[in-house]
This record gives C-alpha cells, structure tokens and sequence, in this order.
C-alpha cells in the first residue's frame, strides 16, 4: 500500500530563506543609499555655487574700486600748477578773472591749452579783443602742468578726480633772498622748487630752464607798480622748478625763494 501512494510533496521553503531574494534586497539597498548620497552631494554644490552671492560680492567690490568725481573750483595766477599735486586731475573751463597774460599745458597739442587770456576790461584797455576770456573742456590729466604768467584764472570742473592730492616732492626747506646777479642751484642756492616772491625794487628774473617749468617775468613790489601807474610788476611766481645746476637771473629786483609746499 505505502507503495502506491505517490511520494509527499517537499514543504517549499520561505521566500526570505531564498539566497537570491537577499542578494536582490541587497542590490536595492545598495542603489537607494547611492541615491541619496548622490542628491545629498548635488545639494551641496548648488548652494556654493549660488549665482547670487558671487554676484553681490563682486558688484559690491566694484562699487567700492570705483573712483570718486569731485566739483572744483580754484583762482590761479602766475606759476606753473601739476594736476594730482596742486590740483585734482580733470577736465576744465578755464576763465580770465583778472589781468592779462599766457596760460598754457604741457599737453597743449593734445586737449590741452596755449592761449593769451585777460578779461573783458583789460581789451577794451587795449582797444583790441586780443584775449580770450574763457575756454571751456580743457583736458588736464594727472600730471600735466598749467603754466599761468600775467593773468589769474578760475579754473572749475563738475567732476574733477577725487583721489587724494599727492605731496610735492621737495628737497629742501631754507629760504632764501637774492639780489641781482647770476645764481647757481645747488652751488648759491639749494636747488628745489620755490615760489619766487619780489621783495623790493622792480626788475627782471629768469632761468636757464624758463621754457622747462622755470622763469622768465619782470617782477616787482606793489610799490613799484603804484610809482608807474601801471601792473607791469608781477609780486609773485609759484612753483618754480630750479634744479641742481640752473642758473637763476636777477636783475634790478630783490626777491625770496620760498620752498613750494
């Protein structure tokens, strides 16, 4: 009898007991923590990489590198005056206040200036309309030098360089006073720059260098003027440039060598 009847069936094992149901869980867990590492990862560069912020920082350091424009307005007179040392650097109008004489730059051939101005009354002084009385967009960058001799000027700029004015470079401090002769900087005298003021007398000065900001001017005292009747006596010459080896000429006039500030 036990022979007939077919054999008993095996008792299937549980799906959790197959080998191959873990290795498959496994691979699943596998890619789901890859997963999120992955997200996780891309999270992060996104957040440095925010458009945002570098884009406010580099707006905010620009703004901060951008350079300032201020409004100028000053009276000139005889000497010669450097941009970014006696001046802001800028673009100017340039108009005669009083007197007549040359006004030129060391950059008249390139929006410079090389003019004879005076004011209006000082042509119908002379019955002629020789000098101008302004001109206006006078390039004077940094560096470039206005040399003014016989007439005062107002120089005004809307948005003149903003940046801090530069020092002089000057050598020396010792004033000086010279009466007529020939005078050698740097042997007679220190050489430096000076403001070249008249002390009495009425005669000429001049320096070997007067075309290469030195002198050439007939200069005198107020008195001196008053005594003619006339402003044919300059007072005063600023910044005057006498280096090692110049020779200064003096003539009929005392005057005083004031170091340039």
């Amino acid at each position: 009898m036990n022979g007939n009847n077919p054999a008993p069936e095996k008792a299937k094992k549980p799906l959790y007991k197959k080998w191959w149901f873990w290795a498959l869980a496994l691979v699943v867990l596998i890619i789901i923590i890859a997963a999120s590492a992955g997200d996780g990862k891309d999270n992060t560069l996104e957040t440095k990489n925010t458009p945002l912020t570098d884009t406010g920082e580099a707006e905010t350091a620009a703004a901060e590198k951008a350079p300032e424009t201020i409004p100028v307005s000053l009276e000139l007179s005889n000497g010669h005056y450097t941009s970014g040392i006696d001046f802001p650097a800028g673009k100017y109008d340039i108009e005669a206040i009083s007197g007549s004489g040359n006004v030129s730059s060391s950059n008249m051939y390139s929006g410079g200036i090389n003019a004879i101005m005076g004011t209006k009354e000082e042509n119908e002084a002379f019955g002629s309309d020789i000098y101008e009385q302004k001109y206006a967009n006078i390039n004077l960058p940094d560096g470039v030098v206005l040399s003014i001799s016989g007439v005062t000027v107002r120089i005004t700029s809307e948005a003149a360089d903003g940046a801090p004015l530069k020092a002089r470079q000057q050598p020396n401090t010792e004033t000086v006073e010279l009466g007529s002769g020939n005078f050698v900087a740097g042997t007679d005298f220190p050489a430096g720059t000076y403001d070249i003021v008249a002390v009495s007398g009425g005669g000429n000065v001049s320096s070997d260098n007067m075309y290469d900001r030195g002198i050439n001017a007939i200069m005198g005292t107020a008195d001196k003027n008053k005594e003619i009747g006339s402003n044919l006596y300059q007072q005063e010459y600023k910044n005057i440039e006498l280096p090692k080896g110049t020779t200064l000429t003096v003539s009929g006039v005392d005057i005083k060598l004031v170091p340039s500030k």
